[in-house]
């Protein structure tokens, strides 16, 4: 008497052959969707339309006004200097209690004075008028600017309106 092998499943085998080709294909469509939501996040960023460093120090001090040096225990030459954009010069300093400071000034008078944690940035939002600052990339007139104060930078974002959102 022979013994006989059951026949085997073909489905079977070919399931096995093309499992790896599945999971590949699998693998490839996770990466494609992962890589999308990432190009898309990172162009939702805004991007500043200006980054501004410190400067020489020969633009002179800055007006400290008596009521900023009390308040806030500074001296001029607490101040560095990031230059200007259009009419507002860009001062900072680390002098109160070891916070990162912001100053904008403006007609030689500080105009506003912010202070973060040295682990955060440093945020100034400031109104002007738009002739007085450049314009924005679409070329019609910006006067909502922020600041941000992050890595001895200062980033420049503008906002054409005011329900807007910074460039």
């Amino acid at each position: 008497m022979a013994t006989e092998t059951p026949p085997s499943n073909p489905t079977r085998g070919r399931l096995r052959r093309n499992l790896p080709w599945v999971i590949a294909a699998v693998a490839v469509l996770v990466a494609a969707i992962a890589i999308g939501f990432l190009v898309v996040d990172e162009s939702s960023d805004p991007k500043p339309v200006a980054q501004l460093t410190q400067t020489d120090p020969a633009s002179g001090p800055i007006p400290l006004d008596e009521e900023t040096a009390v308040n806030w225990g500074v001296t001029e030459a607490d101040f560095v200097s990031y230059g200007s954009y259009g009419a507002l010069q860009i001062w900072s300093t680390t002098k109160p209690e070891a916070k990162r400071c912001l100053a904008v000034v403006v007609e030689n008078r500080i105009s506003v004075f912010r202070c973060a944690a040295p682990s955060l940035d440093t945020i100034v939002d400031f109104d002007i008028d738009p002739n007085l600052v450049p314009r924005a990339p679409s070329g019609e007139p910006a006067a909502n600017i922020r600041f941000v104060l992050h890595h001895e930078v200062v980033d420049v974002y503008l906002a054409p309106n005011p329900e807007g959102g910074f460039y």
